[in-house]
């Protein structure tokens, strides 16, 4: 018999597995066992096995964490990787069928999809917070200078709760940082915050430092998000747009579905105002009623 594996809690549902090796379910747990602070309202069981045949058809080609992952797709199942996992929606959360070595990005890629059928989005963008709970996200195309907004706008006394990877309930904005590290480039930490150059944790794939986090997991109320290239004030339609941008794009029909729910009860509730890299860390600011930042100087506790 497989022993079932310790359960841990990622956002509002509990994951719980059977014969997946430690490491494997150890990393797991690390990456995406992060609650959102209350009891759980669904399931994902992970389970090692055979996975069932993937549909006769060409796959599609998916963009994951700088990876192109093969996906088969058919309802509510799809077949992420050539036999590396396989997940089944359904009413009370998710199966996934792992094979035998699936990669990050098939993992990345099941628990995105699992958790926008559960009702949370994804948000692609930098999370800052400040003690009375207000949180501002940053967001734009890879490269546009989250990082660096983060950096500078943690010397003005925000907490930093995600890089990259937040995920936001739509109906109060609750949200919810998923990364373990701030990624910036070696000149922007010299330049902003050169004493957490010796808290480095190596670097990532594209040369930038991996900076702990102080907060993963730390949680914040969504209600402003700045996006790199709109203009300052968006039309109706630009916002609509900015919020998928940010959020990604849904797979099968429940995600689908779920997700455009989420969009429809966020746009009310939140601000989506256009900044550049010029004047980003001043929108931030006056949002999140922050004293301008001094250059190269952050608080010991602003890495998260």
């Amino acid at each position: 018999m497989t022993r079932d594996l310790a359960p841990f809690l990622s956002l509002e549902a509990q994951v719980d597995g059977a014969g997946l090796d430690p490491a494997t379910w150890e990393a797991l747990r690390t990456r995406w066992g992060q609650p959102a602070g209350g009891a759980a309202t669904r399931r994902i069981r992970i389970v090692r096995g055979t996975l069932p045949p993937p549909p006769d058809m060409a796959p599609l080609a998916v963009p994951v964490s700088g990876e192109t992952l093969p996906v088969w797709l058919a309802g509510n199942q799809a077949w992420l990787g050539e036999g590396e996992l396989h997940l089944a929606l359904t009413d009370a959360g998710a199966v996934l069928t792992a094979g035998a070595r699936p990669t990050e990005a098939a993992w990345v890629l099941a628990f995105v999809e699992a958790h926008r059928a559960g009702g949370w989005l994804p948000l692609h963008a930098a999370v800052l917070t400040v003690p009375s709970g207000q949180g501002v996200a940053v967001t734009g195309a890879s490269g546009a200078g989250k990082s660096t907004a983060a950096l500078r706008l943690a010397g003005a006394g925000a907490t930093v709760l995600a890089e990259d990877q937040a995920w936001v309930r739509p109906t109060n904005g609750l949200t919810v940082g998923l990364d373990t590290h701030l990624r910036a480039f070696e000149d922007s930490v010299r330049r902003f915050a050169p004493h957490l150059l010796t808290r480095a944790a190596g670097r990532d794939a594209h040369g930038k430092l991996r900076l702990p986090l102080t907060r993963p997991g730390g949680r914040t109320t969504l209600d402003t998000l700045l996006v790199f290239g709109l203009p300052p004030q968006p039309d109706a339609a630009a916002r609509v747009r900015a919020v998928w941008e940010a959020t990604g794009v849904p797979l099968t029909p429940a995600a689908r579905q779920a997700a455009a729910g989420g969009v429809q009860a966020l746009l009310p509730r939140l601000r989506v105002q256009g900044v550049t890299r010029e004047n980003v860390v001043e929108a931030a600011q006056a949002r999140l009623a922050l004293s301008p930042p001094e250059t190269g100087t952050l608080p010991g506790s602003a890495g998260g």
